[in-house]
């Protein structure tokens, strides 16, 4: 009985630790997002190439960030849904000194311009940064859905650099070609690396150009 009691004692223990590690990855992952947020309404204040490479990649480098360290799936839905909300708060809290901005459709210069210019804009991107959490984490499996996670997230990544990069793009920023966008470009091979190891990194990286690719097609047909 004595060594029944002991190992219900270390199952309480570890559930109690477990819990307390969940909860704090959800605190976390709300305030610096927050803070990240906050750091992106300053810099929309200075050169615009240097806030276009902020954003959207820090949020993006944080979300996975988030997403592939959550303890389960439902986790990294909900923790990836914080780590979104963080800056959106930290942002809308911004455009409050700005004169002639609206909360939900930003106008004004700096915060006002930083996720999007009305309410639907605003919730896609969200939805796509907690998207982003979501496949981090399921590339962390090490099978062929592990694979098309991780391509397809590095994929989606390397697309925002292609928008700002390309000529006539409704994200087009002049001047982002040729060094902005090597700075992506070694950011999005580095997250591969990060996310995948051996033989698995060609299958991801093939997934990854596949979705590029079929932006790029798209996006010349246009």
């Amino acid at each position: 009985m004595a060594g029944s009691d002991h190992t219900l004692e270390y199952d309480y223990l570890a559930g109690d630790r477990q819990e307390r590690a969940i909860l704090l990855h959800m605190v976390l992952s709300l305030l610096v997002g927050m803070i990240l947020g906050a750091a992106g309404a300053l810099l929309s204040y200075g050169p615009q190439l240097i806030h276009s490479l902020y954003e959207p990649y820090a949020y993006v480098l944080f979300v996975v960030i988030v997403g592939r360290t959550a303890a389960g799936f439902g986790w990294a839905a909900l923790t990836s849904a914080l780590a979104s909300f963080g800056p959106l708060i930290a942002l809308l809290a911004a455009t409050i000194f700005e004169s002639g901005a609206n909360l939900l459709n930003f106008t004004a210069r700096g915060p006002g311009m930083v996720l999007g210019s009305n309410g639907p804009t605003v919730n896609l991107t969200v939805a796509t940064l907690a998207t982003f959490g979501v496949l981090a984490y399921f590339s962390g499996r090490r099978d062929v859905w592990g694979d098309l996670a991780c391509g397809a997230l590095v994929g989606i990544v390397a697309i925002d650099g292609l928008d700002k990069t390309l000529r006539g793009g409704p994200e087009y920023i002049r001047g982002f070609w040729p060094w902005d966008t090597l700075l992506v470009a070694v950011f999005v091979i580095g997250l591969l690396l990060a996310l995948r190891r051996g033989r698995s990194l060609s299958r991801c990286a093939v997934v990854a150009l596949t979705v590029l690719s079929a932006a790029f097609v798209f996006a010349i047909g246009m």
